[in-house]
C-alpha cells in the first residue's frame, strides 16, 4: 500500500484521493496528513518543523510499502529514508528527474524564495545543468490550493515564458496546483506541444511503478 503523506496540517485525503483516482480508479492507497504542524511549507524553518513533526509519527509511517511525500519541497526525505525500510519518493526529486529525461526544464510556482530555493533543490539532486530556468507567480501557496482564475492566467503565462526560454518540459513546483494542472496540460500541449509536470500524480505514477528500495548502507545508514 503506498502512502501519501502531507507534510502539513490539514484534511486533504478526500481532494489527493479524488484527484489521483481520475488516473488510477482502481489503484489502493492511503493519505497521511500531520494533526500538528504548519499549515503550509514556504520556508525552510516550516519544512524543518514538519519534519520534525513526522519523525513523531515514525510508527504509524512503517506500515506503509511505500511513501510519496506530497510536497514539491521535500521535507523530511532523508530522514526517512534513513528510518524506514520502504522506498520514499519525494515530489521534487522525483518530478525534476522525470523532467529530465524529457530534456531541459523550468519550474514554476510560488513564494519570493521559489528561485534560489528551486536552484538549491536542483544542485542538491544533480540536475541543476538541466533546469533552465525558474518562473515565480506572485500567489501564496494558499491561492494555488485555491485554484481560481488569476492564478491559471499568471501560471499559464509564466508557462509560455518558460517555453521562450527553451524549456523541454515545464514542472508545477508546488503539489497544489492540481486543481488547475489537467486545464493547463491540456492547453500547454495543444499550443506549444510541451509537457507540463505535475508533482503529486508524476512520483505516485513512478512510486507504484517501481519495487525499489533504499540502500542502508552509505548515505541512509543512519550512523
Amino acid at each position: 500500500m503506498i502512502l501519501i503523506v502531507d507534510p502539513i496540517k490539514g484534511e486533504f485525503e478526500k481532494s489527493v484521493k479524488e484527484y489521483l483516482k481520475k488516473h488510477y480508479p482502481n489503484d489502493e492507497f492511503e493519505v497521511f496528513s500531520l494533526d500538528e504542524g504548519p499549515e503550509t511549507i514556504e520556508s525552510f524553518t516550516q519544512k524543518t518543523i514538519a519534519c520534525s513533526k513526522l519523525l513523531e509519527k515514525i510508527d504509524e509511517l512503517k506500515k506503509a510499502d511505500a511513501i510519496v511525500i506530497n510536497c514539491f519541497a521535500d521535507p523530511c526525505l532523508f530522514e526517512l529514508r534513513e528510518n524506514l525500510a520502504v522506498p520514499v519518493f519525494g515530489a521534487g526529486e522525483t518530478t525534476m528527474h522525470v523532467a529530465a529525461m524529457l530534456g531541459e526544464f523550468s519550474v514554476i510556482g510560488p513564494g519570493d524564495n521559489m528561485i534560489s530555493w528551486t536552484r538549491i533543490q536542483a544542485k542538491e539532486y544533480g540536475l541543476f545543468d538541466k533546469l533552465i530556468s525558474v518562473k515565480k507567480i506572485r500567489f501564496s501557496v494558499e491561492d494555488v490550493i485555491a485554484g481560481e482564475e488569476e492564478l491559471y492566467k499568471a501560471t499559464k503565462e509564466a508557462c509560455t515564458d518558460a517555453i521562450d526560454d527553451g524549456a523541454d518540459a515545464i514542472i508545477l513546483g508546488c503539489t497544489g496546483f492540481t486543481s488547475i494542472a489537467e486545464r493547463l496540460k491540456e492547453e500547454i500541449w495543444h499550443e506549444y506541444q510541451i509537457p507540463v509536470l505535475e508533482p503529486l500524480l508524476t512520483t505516485y505514477s513512478v512510486a507504484r511503478s517501481l519495487s525499489v528500495y533504499h540502500g542502508k548502507r552509505g548515505l541512509f545508514a543512519g550512523r
